[in-house]
Order: structure tokens, then sequence, then C-alpha cells
């Protein structure tokens, strides 16, 4: 029984991913992610911040001054969004993470009024 109930679940669930998967924003997401990863200028921006941002972390954990590298930090930062294709990025991640948000709003109010 378990096993019948957990495979009904499990392809509702692999219908709501391939509606997803349909959608516009989803593929364009794909693309848009495709077209930062082959843009090395960018690739390499992003990897400089991550290394900052470690750096960071490990300087603010001594106590030590960080006044310099948060405004390296800050510079690369401000560049890094002035790459239309990262704006676009982070918006379609939003788009893409909202409507996670929503589906899962949707089930577990379901759910509440199915046991309640």
């Amino acid at each position: 029984m378990v096993n019948m109930l957990e495979n009904k679940v499990l392809n509702k669930i692999d219908e709501i991913i391939d509606y997803i998967k349909e959608s516009k924003t989803y593929k364009r997401f794909l693309l848009v992610e495709e077209q930062m990863n082959n843009n090395d200028e960018l690739m390499n921006l992003i990897n400089e911040i991550k290394s900052i941002q470690q750096e960071l972390v490990k300087k603010e954990e001594m106590d030590l001054d960080t006044t310099d590298l948060n405004n390296k930090y800050q510079v690369l930062k401000d560049e890094l969004y002035s790459y239309p294709i990262y704006n676009e990025y982070n918006e379609l991640l939003e788009e893409l993470d909202n409507t996670y948000q929503e589906i899962k709003i949707v089930i577990e109010k379901y759910l509440n009024e199915k046991m309640n």
C-alpha cells in the first residue's frame, strides 16, 4: 500500500517538474545560465568575488581589519551587476524560486484543507 501511494505521489511530482521544465522561464533560465558559463570574463569575476568572500569570512573570524577587502568586494560586485546577463539570470532565478514557493504553498494548503 505504501509503495503504491509513494508511486502515485512521485508521479504527480514528476508532472509538476515537467510543467516547470516546459515553462518559458525555466527554458530561458537554462539558456542564460549557459551563456553566463561560457563568458570567461564574467565567470572569472564571479570566482574572484567568491574568493574575496571567503577571505572576508576568515579575516572577520580573526577580528582583522576588512575595510580594504570590503571596498574591493563592493567594487567587484558593482561590476558584476553591470552585466545584463547576470541581472537577467538573477531575475529568472527569483521567478523560478517564486514558482517553487507557490507550488509548496498550494500543496500545503490543499493538505491542510483535506486533513482538517
